[in-house]
C-alpha cells in the first residue's frame, strides 16, 4: 500500500497554526505578517513530516507552473552566460528554467512550440536570446496575441511593443577608447579600429557592430582625432595579422598606435603575429577588446584588457522582467520597455 501523502493540513496541525499561514511561509505571500517564531515553528513541522509543495495542485490553484523557458542556441557560448544568471535569478524567486534549443527544427516552429507550452500552463513566460538584429514581426504578434510574458535579450533594439534586455555597445567601445588613451600616449593620433567581419558572408554589419563602428568613429571626431578603421577578414576561424602589423608599422614611422578589437576571439592570432615581429605586448604593442565573448582575459598571456558584454546580469534582468510582467498582467495593463546594460571594464596587461 502507498504511504499517506503528507499534507499542508498535515504541516498546520503539528505547528499550531492555520493552512493560510503555513501558505504563506512557503510562498512569501505579501500582507500576511509572520512572526520570526511562527516561521520557524512552521518550517521544524515541515522538516519533521519531510512535507514536499504538490506541484501540480499549486498550479491548479494558481495558474502558474513556476517555470520559465530559455531559448536560444546551446553551442553558443553567450547563451551559457545568459543561463548562469537566468538560472541564478530564477532559484532566488522559486521558478525553474525549461531549457530550450532549435536543435533541428527551424526557429519559427521552435519558437510556436513555445507559445503551445504557454497554452498547456507548463510555462509562466518566455527568454529568448536573439541576435543582436533580430526583429521578427511575425513572433512578436504571436507573442502579443498570446499574451505571454515575454523578454528578448539582444532583439528588438528599434522595435517598439517587445520587451529587450540589450547590451550598450556604443558605451562599451567609448569605456574602451577613454581606457586605451588613458594616459595620453595617443598623443592626438587616434587608436586602430581593428573590425574582424567571418568570411562566411557577413560583410554587412550586424546591429551591434554597427553601434561599435559609429561609436568609434564619434569618439574619435570628439578628440579631433582622424579614425583609423581597418577590416580584417577572419577565415576558419584564424586572422592574418603579420602582413597587417609590417604594413601598419610603416605606416606609423615605427611607433604603433593602440589596437581596439571587436572581438576577443581574434586576439591569439595578434599575439602570435607580434610575436614574431619582436613586438611586446602592453608595451610597444597596445591591445584591447570590445568583446569578450570567450573570456579571453583569462585565456591570454599577457592577460587581455577588455570590455565585456555582461551576459548573466542580462540573464538575472530578464527573468525580473518576465516575472514583473507577470505579477502585473492581473492589475494593470504592462508597457514595454528596453532595458540596457552596460558592459564590464576589466583592465589587463595588454594595455
Amino acid at each position: 500500500m502507498s504511504k499517506k501523502r503528507v499534507t499542508s493540513h498535515d504541516v498546520a496541525r503539528l505547528a499550531g497554526v492555520s493552512r493560510s499561514v503555513v501558505s504563506a511561509v512557503l510562498n512569501d505571500t505579501p500582507g500576511i505578517g509572520v512572526s520570526a517564531q511562527t516561521r520557524e515553528a512552521v518550517l521544524r513541522a515541515i522538516s519533521e513530516l519531510n512535507y514536499h509543495v504538490d506541484a501540480q495542485a499549486r498550479s491548479m490553484k494558481t495558474g502558474r507552473s513556476m517555470t520559465l523557458a530559455a531559448f536560444g542556441d546551446t553551442r553558443h557560448p553567450l547563451f551559457i552566460r545568459l543561463l548562469e544568471g537566468m538560472q541564478r535569478e530564477s532559484e532566488a524567486r522559486g521558478y525553474h528554467l525549461l531549457l530550450c534549443s532549435p536543435g533541428g527544427r527551424k526557429s519559427g516552429e521552435a519558437r510556436n512550440a513555445l507559445l503551445d507550452l504557454y497554452h498547456q500552463r507548463k510555462i509562466d513566460g518566455i527568454v529568448t536570446l536573439d541576435e543582436t538584429s533580430y526583429r521578427s514581426a511575425d513572433w512578436a504578434a504571436r507573442v502579443k496575441e498570446a499574451g505571454v510574458p515575454y523578454v528578448s535579450v539582444e532583439g528588438y533594439s528599434d522595435t517598439a511593443g517587445v520587451y529587450s534586455v540589450l547590451a550598450d555597445y556604443r558605451g562599451s567601445v567609448k569605456t574602451a577608447l577613454d581606457y586605451l588613451c588613458r594616459d595620453g600616449s595617443a598623443a592626438g593620433k587616434a587608436p586602430v579600429y581593428a573590425e574582424i567581419y567571418h568570411a562566411s558572408g557577413a560583410k554587412r554589419l550586424n546591429w551591434a557592430e554597427k553601434n561599435r563602428r559609429s561609436a568609434y568613429q564619434d569618439w574619435c571626431h570628439k578628440h579631433g582625432m582622424e579614425p583609423q578603421l581597418h577590416r580584417l577578414e577572419e577565415q576558419a576561424g584564424r586572422v592574418e595579422w603579420l602582413d597587417w602589423l609590417i604594413e601598419l608599422q610603416e605606416q606609423s614611422g615605427g611607433e604603433l598606435p593602440p589596437v581596439l578589437v571587436n572581438w576577443s576571439s581574434a586576439v591569439p592570432d595578434l599575439y602570435r603575429a607580434a610575436f614574431r615581429l619582436g613586438l611586446t605586448i602592453g608595451g610597444s604593442l597596445r591591445i584591447m577588446a570590445a568583446d569578450n565573448t570567450i573570456q579571453g582575459d583569462r585565456l591570454s598571456v599577457p592577460t587581455l584588457s577588455c570590455v565585456e558584454i555582461p551576459y548573466a546580469a542580462m540573464g538575472e534582468e530578464a527573468v525580473r522582467c518576465v516575472l514583473q510582467q507577470l505579477e502585473k498582467q492581473a492589475v494593470e495593463p504592462v508597457s514595454p520597455g528596453k532595458l540596457w546594460l552596460p558592459a564590464v571594464l576589466k583592465p589587463g596587461e595588454s594595455a
